[in-house]
């Protein structure tokens, strides 16, 4: 692995420090569980981080389009808003009574931007590293939606 290719210091640091967000709703849910107290809390923080992560991953996009290569197009830009979206359904389900579709709707889209990306990344639209990087920090903010689909119906007993 070349120099250029590999996952720079500070994306993989702040990356990793972006599951912390994921993770802490999922550990304050467990004892939710465990004292028999609500989750509700939990569960929209775990939503609300969760729908501004999917509009950054879709403001990635945009910006790809921004590139002086002339790579944007009217396309890459309605895709590039279809992230946040996802997000903002997200919420409106979680707090129309419906988390797990919620917790799934937010894995759902997690793992589509993934496989976005790492096509980007194929077709070299995107750097080498940034799609390792991308699986990385998929493969934890993934299976923290998991988490809360497994753990929220407990917790809301």
């Amino acid at each position: 692995m070349s120099t250029h290719d590999r996952i720079p210091r500070s994306p993989l640091w702040l990356g990793l420090a972006g599951w912390i967000p994921f993770w802490i709703p999922v550990a304050l849910t467990v004892q939710a569980a465990l004292t028999g107290r609500s989750p509700a809390a939990e569960g929209g923080l775990y939503i609300v981080y969760a729908a501004i992560i999917l509009g950054f991953l879709g403001g990635v996009r945009w910006g790809r389009g921004l590139a002086p290569d002339g790579t944007g197009s009217g396309g890459l830009y309605v895709l590039s808003i279809l992230p946040s979206l996802v997000g903002l359904g997200a919420a409106f389900l979680y707090w129309a009574g419906q988390p797990e579709i919620a917790f799934a709707t937010v894995f759902a889209g997690l793992i589509l931007h993934w496989r976005w990306d790492s096509l980007a990344v194929r077709r070299e639209t995107l750097p080498a590293w940034y799609g390792r990087l991308r699986s990385i920090l998929t493969l934890g903010a993934g299976l923290s939606a998991l988490a809360m689909l497994g753990i929220y119906p407990v917790a809301a007993g």
